[in-house]
């Protein structure tokens, strides 16, 4: 995957004498910033709202409390006058991939008033109380999904790992609290939770529809499959197969029997005394070839069921007594509702 490979330490975006004083620091041995101590680098000066408190790191982190806003003042439920809006706000690298004249991106010149930008901060963690997330983050539409005024928390990062030493729970709908009234856990601003709500794995950040022409593609966005419900239906089909199978045998072996009658069929002829026939000197090679291909056939659906077997016992657990399968269809650690 792509890395955007930077240098390990830029500090080209500083003030020319600031630069001079690092670079007469560097001759003389002297580098700053190892072992976590102070260093030089260009940070940019956050625009601030009126009505937050933002709290500074020295190398350009920021937690910011205020209202609701993803971006400028006038941006977000804070930016429309929304109350009960409140937003907390921490951010690593603000405008790390700022866009300058040069054609080339990085951080600003220090100095160069920005604000926050979901598309162009290296790491944040946004938590509103008020705000339409997926809009703010450019996020493509699920069903069902949150809308405006939604409560959310929004992670933004090059990479983002969750790792639980035991388990991990991403669940959607009212939690099992007791006590409340017979709507259960309400929304964020007091509305009832009327639905479940989605989970939705997105590679692409692109949901919709395709089309060829006047034919409909599959839809990019496509519901998940259950393993156990999977299982059962690949297992009723194998059985169905199964059952053609034992029709096919059956029906095959009646046209061997018919076959056989036919060819050594004779007939008696009326005379002064009764005087069998040979058979058909016509029917008789043909019954022989129908007699090869019958066993023909009879080879064929015993591969034929061998291969079925084979797909049971190669994708499907039928029963917990049963041997693990060489590809089990169905996670150990992996479930969904």
């Amino acid at each position: 995957m792509g890395s955007g490979f930077k240098k390990n330490v830029d500090q080209s975006k500083l003030s020319k004498d600031l630069l001079e004083v690092i670079e007469q620091n560097r001759k003389f041995g002297l580098k700053r910033g190892c072992y976590n101590k102070n260093i030089e680098e260009p940070i940019p000066t956050i625009e601030k709202a009126p009505c937050e408190i933002i709290r500074e790191g020295k190398n350009n982190s920021f937690i910011i409390l205020g209202r609701d806003r993803p971006h400028t003042p006038a941006s977000g439920q804070g930016g429309k006058g929304a109350t009960q809006a409140g937003r907390i706000d921490f951010i690593a690298g603000l405008a790390s991939s700022y866009p300058h004249k040069d054609g080339t991106f990085g951080p600003p010149h220090s100095g160069t008033v920005v604000n926050p930008n979901f598309a162009m901060d290296a790491a944040r963690v946004y938590i509103s109380q008020k705000s339409h997330i997926d809009r703010y983050m450019g996020l493509a539409p699920v069903p069902l999904q949150s809308g405006e005024g939604s409560s959310a928390i929004g992670l933004k990062a090059d990479a983002i790992r969750i790792h639980a030493r035991q388990d991990i729970k991403i669940v959607t709908g009212r939690s099992r609290t007791e006590g409340l009234d017979r709507y259960g856990e309400r929304l964020a601003h007091g509305g009832v939770n009327e639905v479940v709500g989605t989970i939705s794995f997105i590679a692409g950040n692109h949901t919709e529809d395709r089309y060829d022409g006047l034919w409909p593609q599959p839809s990019k966005l496509q519901p998940l499959i259950k393993g156990d419900n999977l299982t059962n239906c690949l297992s009723e089909i194998l059985n169905l197969i199964a059952e053609l199978y034992a029709n096919v045998k059956a029906n095959t072996t009646h046209i061997n029997q018919l076959n056989n009658m036919t060819g050594g069929h004779i007939h008696t002829l009326a005379a002064p005394a009764p005087i069998p026939t040979i058979p058909s000197p016509m029917q008789l090679p043909f019954a022989a070839v129908l007699a090869s291909l019958g066993l023909v056939e009879t080879a064929s659906q015993e591969v034929l069921k061998k291969r079925v077997d084979g797909v049971r016992d190669k994708y499907l657990r039928i029963s917990d007594g049963d041997p693990e399968p060489q590809h089990n269809i169905k996670s150990k650690f992996v479930f969904t509702t």
